[in-house]
């Protein structure tokens, strides 16, 4: 079926193979076109494409994404300014704060993470998929609503539109209008908090890196709600990712500067 929201329907359809490959980690060609309710023929020119691209490898007559993509997202990370100036400030933020920290910027109204400190292969079980979630609505932790705080009403309102306010715990906001009074709270105080909002018995602290012009992403720092709380309400975890935040906005202005 066409998307009418979308110009090249083609394209879009090459990016649905591609998601549903994700999800399954490799599928044969009869489940994933079930699973896409699409023909075989139109399947198989795609994966044939994508196969030929260096997108996708097949292998016992199942595909599976090829690690062009781990080269891409790399090459991608790497060349962001707040990657590039923010990736020692947050290294430094985890080990002030003895916390689990995150440098996370904006893109099509999700918060991505470009860096996170403490989570490391090694920890994990070899079931696990991701070092840490890489995309996550805005209004759901720390680093999104110090984020969306510095946005116009407009923006906000484009964003909510698209994505809408979907709930991750009970604690998470789902109403606009509790949505609005909680930014207006993070404008006020210079940072944002998520008490359980993302991950239950997670609490954090997040401030953006912006100048009145432009909003370059976030700084957030993460921990056990029992651990942590004491840092918020002193003030001291706050001010520490505060500095950092506003560390990492002086080196990209000084640097927009020569």
């Amino acid at each position: 079926m066409s998307d009418p929201d979308v110009p090249i329907n083609s394209v879009k359809r090459s990016y649905d193979v591609i998601d549903e490959i994700r999800e399954r980690e490799q599928v044969g060609v009869t489940e994933l076109a079930e699973a896409l309710e699409i023909p075989k023929s139109t399947l198989h020119n795609h994966l044939q494409t994508l196969e030929q691209l260096g997108y996708l490898v097949q292998q016992e007559e199942k595909y599976r994404l090829s690690t062009k993509f781990l080269h891409l997202g790399r090459e991608a990370r790497n060349s962001h300014e707040v990657f590039l100036y923010g990736r020692e400030k947050v290294k430094r933020l985890g080990e002030q704060s003895d916390a689990y920290c995150q440098l996370v910027c904006e893109e099509n109204g999700r918060g991505t993470i470009l860096l996170a400190t403490r989570w490391q292969y090694e920890d994990l079980p070899p079931t696990a998929k991701h070092v840490y979630p890489m995309h996550e609505y805005l209004h759901t932790n720390a680093p999104g609503k110090a984020i969306l705080a510095q946005f116009p009403e407009k923006r906000i309102e484009e964003i909510i539109n698209r994505h809408g306010l979907p709930e991750n715990t009970d604690q998470t906001i789902t109403g606009k209008d509790e949505l609005y009074r909680a930014l207006r709270s993070v404008r006020e105080q210079g940072y944002a908090i998520d008490r359980g909002e993302m991950i239950d018995g997670v609490a954090g602290v997040g401030a953006s890196i912006a100048t009145t012009d432009t909003v370059y992403g976030a700084i957030a720092a993460y921990g056990p709600i029992n651990e942590i709380q004491p840092n918020i309400e002193s003030e001291t975890l706050p001010t520490l990712v505060k500095e950092q935040a506003q560390a990492v906005r002086d080196d990209i202005v000084f640097d927009s500067l020569g």
